[in-house]
């Protein structure tokens, strides 16, 4: 789908997340990738361990989902998103499909992981290269095109700053991403903490609770309304700076225009 621009913008740069961008995603794919060839490796050992009459097959499979779901499930409590536990989940699905269903010896366990680490190194590539964004003249211009196309655009002039974060991996490879905050508060988020402490006496049937929570905001955002993993982000976040100055001046540029034109105007109609 071709981007469409207004009267007399201009791009000025396309950005993409850098390769490494989605670390949490390709570490995951590794870590399906190392468990599936350790369980393909070790299965003459895990088959001594485990080897109870109707009680093997499941407890391997017990064992198998496990592994399958730790990994996922770490990444969906650090970054609060639930797409890899899902899709873990399919996977062991259909390993026990195959396996209880079909009849195949357990080591296709340990193969279906491998691939779907691989499957999954290639789906996040097709998942980085969805995402790109357009730095105008008069705007910012942001598209994630995965599953579905999402479009999201800030103007200059609703900027009210840039907030840039540099991880550890991208302090090495320098990519990080830019999180422009407006005038509406898009851009920001709540991080919020907090812990209970009840009691009660069972035989009168009363209780005590007390609750505390913490919250702040804080800068932050999905993947299509910032400008996520972009290499060089300091180099871009000037190049916004100077592009949001540039666009102030504009009102003032219009005005100054619209008044040198109607002084000459006037200045022909005197000489008639």
């Amino acid at each position: 789908m071709a981007l469409k621009l207004l009267e007399g913008e201009e791009i000025i740069k396309v950005l993409r997340p850098h390769p490494l961008a989605f670390m949490r995603y390709i570490t995951l794919c590794i870590y399906f990738m190392v468990v599936g060839a350790v369980f393909y490796a070790m299965w003459d050992r895990l088959a001594t361990l485990i080897d109870l009459p109707f009680v093997g097959l499941p407890a391997v499979l017990i064992v198998w989902w496990g592994l399958l779901l730790l990994g996922p499930l770490i990444v969906g409590l650090l970054h609060i998103t639930f797409w890899p536990l899902l899709c873990s989940a399919g996977l062991g699905a259909l390993g026990t499909l195959v396996v209880l269903g079909l009849g195949y010896h357990p080591t296709f366990l340990g193969a279906l992981t491998i691939f779907g680490g691989v499957l999954g190194l290639f789906l996040n590539e097709i998942y980085r290269r969805g995402h790109t964004y357009y730095i105008t003249n008069q705007r910012l211009i942001m598209v994630r095109d995965f599953t579905s196309r999402e479009e999201y655009y800030i103007g200059y002039e609703e900027l009210t700053g840039l907030y840039v974060r540099k991880g550890l991996i991208g302090h090495v490879f320098d990519f990080g991403t830019i999180t422009p905050i407006t005038t509406s508060g898009v851009g920001t988020g709540i991080k919020a903490s907090g812990a209970i402490v009840g009691g009660g006496v069972r035989r009168f049937g009363l209780g005590v609770g007390v609750m505390g929570a913490k919250a702040k905001t804080v800068p932050g955002g999905e993947s299509h309304i910032e400008l996520f993993g972009v290499p060089r982000p300091e180099e871009v976040r000037d190049l916004i700076e100077k592009l949001r100055a540039e666009w102030r001046q504009v009102p003032y540029l219009k005005r100054i225009a619209t008044a040198t034109e109607e002084m000459l105007r006037m200045a022909e109609q005197k000489k008639r």
